[in-house]
């Protein structure tokens, strides 16, 4: 009996309740009950509503044949994060389906926010499942329940704000009339203290961890924990070295892990340590509103008890002076920084990780954001363009522009599409220049001639200066619109000569890079690379799926396969015969085959264990991969499955790009020569496609 079976038949027996089988015509209804954490606390469980739902079912005259519980799981979350509503669901979507209804207690229980209530409720109408209430005893078979369901939907959001509203403002009180006397709020403790009076309503507060015993005490304390990690630190001005000393005297963190480098650091300048003061709301993922400020509350400081004396303070802020400046840690390079579009029209730019990874020892990965999610804007009008990995993209788009500027066939290609592209008018630009700088010339003087003549004829009539002036205008008007019309033309014709000339130029300098085009682009740092995407003017477009950040450890099953270049086997009967005498016997409660094609569809999908849908739990899987398929019995199952079909490991790495490019021969071949192989060089004798070092400092770079 699997793990699920023994949960459910559980669940039937804390509800007084029998699985029945339904007779022809008979609906098949199934129970959800949900507690919450308050509820729980209250002491309510789901046998406090799940018999009265079991009862409406009876009343009815369905049979229940199944029951679905989730306790201590808000009213918030959608029906994707509670775990028996994912595996109603998974049932649900079978073909032919096992029920009929779904029966709740109250609309509370399908979701206290619209985004937890409607979505699940569409989808089971849409699987031709009903959503049944009892209280008020209605359903979504009609309009009219359904419309009651709507109005109901309204009034559990409803309770859900008044709820929070509620809650957030006791915090507020309790922050405010007892921020001096250590308040504990909940969440996270800070280390060094401990709660006092837990579980006592508007009593609880945070108190330093001391020993409280009257004789010798055995337990290591916190309090003595951060007094010894002052003294290492003042006597070695290390925070390694101070953190090696605590872990061999036996003290660990609050999550019970040890002391390395980021965490000493942490623990020896956060300001509970230097200033005994904690402040609630103050966070960078405090819950904001539309202007910026926290929704619930403004932020309130909570003075503690300090732990540290005034004489280990000065101790160590004089350590902390001694100690020799760290080296800035060396910083990712981006060559693709501020060139790849993002999603909602900004571009990725270096997100500055470094190369040595966090403080918490999780491996470094090379990320770049979004620049509209920049912590520079508002956190109410960022947008959410994922975090991509760098080095995909940033190897996809080189191959693509080395392949280009490799190419002489495709070189010599945009040569001729450029001289395609001369317009064919047979026009003499010189001479038709030189005859329209003559008649503008000829103009011009006849209109100074007419000026004369008119200046004197108004003079001679005594006109006044305004009237004077329109007279001379009116007089130029027709010789002055045939000068500007004849200027127009010059400067038409002087750019398209230009253009003819740059459209030659353009060919010609492709034809003879296409000519040259055996440069040498294969070993080029990312800081070169980035200066020829600057040349190059490259805009680049993620085209399909986009590389996201790696989320735990890479998958084992599928780097096996990748390793050896293996693509993963279906285990078809034939497949299954010629290993089934090799495959261990993994457990006497699972077919040893449904395990080793779990093996084979991790691989095959590159999904974490516990997302898995094999039947089998995650932690089973795990184990008998470690203990088996790690450990070499998979080798010996691939080599029995040699020949037989398969479908290759997935590969995070692909990526789909689209690069564009301003080539500009001109630019490549800048002050060109050939050295002594006939190859195309550069006035620094560099050669061409080699992008020459330069002495500053890289343009593109993480944090710039």
């Amino acid at each position: 009996m699997t793990d699920d079976q023994v949960r459910r038949e559980a669940l039937f027996r804390a509800l007084d309740a029998v699985a029945q089988v339904a007779k022809p015509g008979q609906l098949r209804a199934v129970v959800y009950t949900r507690v919450s954490t308050e509820d729980q606390r209250k002491g309510y469980g789901i046998a406090y509503t799940g018999k009265r739902v079991v009862k409406h079912i009876a009343d009815k005259g369905w049979a229940l044949t199944n029951i679905f519980a989730d306790e201590g799981f808000s009213g918030s979350l959608d029906h994707t994060q509670r775990p028996d509503v994912k595996e109603l669901m998974r049932q649900a979507r079978m073909t032919p389906k096992p029920f009929d209804v779904v029966a709740v207690y109250e609309d509370r229980a399908i979701g206290r926010k619209g985004r937890a209530f409607w979505p699940w409720v569409w989808e089971l109408q849409d699987l031709g499942i009903f959503t049944a209430v009892v209280a008020g005893d209605y359903d979504n078979t009609t309009e009219e329940g359904e419309s009651r369901m709507r109005k109901a939907a309204d009034r559990a959001e409803d309770e859900l704000v008044t709820i929070r509203n509620r809650t957030q403002g006791g915090l507020q009180e309790k922050a405010e009339f007892m921020g001096g006397e250590g308040a504990y709020l909940g969440g996270n403790v800070p280390f060094g203290y401990r709660i006092k009076n837990k579980g006592m309503t508007g009593e609880s507060h945070l108190v330093p961890d001391d020993c409280e015993c009257a004789g010798e005490c055995a337990t290591n304390h916190e309090t003595d924990c951060m007094h010894l990690a002052v003294e290492r630190f003042v006597a070695t001005l290390s925070y390694d070295k101070a953190g090696e000393d605590l872990n061999q005297a036996g003290f660990r963190r609050k999550n019970g892990a040890l002391w390395d480098h980021g965490s000493v650091w942490n623990l020896l300048n956060s300001r509970t340590t230097l200033e005994a003061v904690m402040v609630h709301r103050g966070s960078k993922d405090v819950v904001l509103d539309k202007a910026g400020k926290p929704r619930y509350g403004k932020p309130v400081e909570i003075k503690l008890k300090p732990i540290l004396t005034p004489r280990e303070l000065a101790d160590l802020a004089e350590a902390k002076a001694k100690r020799p400046r760290r080296r800035a840690p060396k910083r990712f390079v981006y060559s693709l920084a501020g060139r790849i579009v993002s999603p909602c029209g900004h571009v990725y730019v270096g997100n500055g990780k470094s190369r040595q990874g966090d403080k918490h020892g999780r491996s470094p990965f090379k990320a770049m954001r979004c620049s509209g999610a920049s912590g520079s804007i508002l956190k109410t009008e960022r947008c959410d363009c994922p975090i991509i990995r760098a080095e995909p993209v940033e190897r996809e788009s080189w191959r693509l522009v080395k392949k280009l500027l490799q190419d002489p066939e495709e070189l010599h290609r945009l040569a001729t599409e450029a001289l395609q592209a001369r317009p064919e008018t047979g026009v003499d630009f010189d001479s038709r220049l030189k005859d329209l700088t003559k008649r503008i010339a000829e103009l011009e003087e006849s209109i100074d001639l007419m000026l004369m003549a008119a200046a004197r004829q108004a003079a001679a009539r005594s006109m006044g200066r305004a009237e004077a002036e329109k007279y001379l205008a009116r007089m130029t008007a027709q010789p002055n619109a045939e000068l500007a019309d004849l200027q127009k033309q010059r400067m038409d014709i002087e750019s398209w000569k230009e253009e003819a000339e740059a459209v030659e130029d353009t060919a010609e300098q492709l034809a003879a890079l296409a000519g040259k085009a055996q440069v040498r682009l294969g070993e080029k740092t990312l800081e070169e690379q980035a200066e020829l995407f600057d040349l190059l003017q490259a805009e680049v477009e993620i085209v399909g799926n986009v590389p996201c950040r790696p989320l735990g450890r890479p998958c084992q099953a599928g780097a096996f396969f990748v390793q050896r270049g293996l693509t993963v086997p279906c285990l078809t009967d034939e497949a299954w015969s010629r290993v089934a005498d090799i495959v261990s016997v993994f457990s006497p409660r699972f077919p040893s085959r449904d395990i080793l094609a779990a093996f084979l569809a991790k691989a095959r999908t590159g999904v974490s264990w516990k997302k898995l849908d094999a039947g089998v739990p995650h932690t089973t899987l795990m184990n008998h991969w470690i203990r088996w398929g790690a450990a070499g019995g998979l080798e010996a199952v691939m080599e029995r499955l040699a020949g037989m079909p398969g479908t290759p490991p997935p590969d995070h790495d692909a990526v789909t790009v689209k690069v564009r490019c301003t080539v500009l021969p001109e630019v490549l071949l800048a002050e060109q020569g050939e050295d002594g192989n006939g190859a195309l060089t550069s006035s620094d004798g560099s050669i061409v496609g080699e992008i020459p070092s330069r002495t500053g400092s890289p343009d593109r770079v993480a944090g710039r």
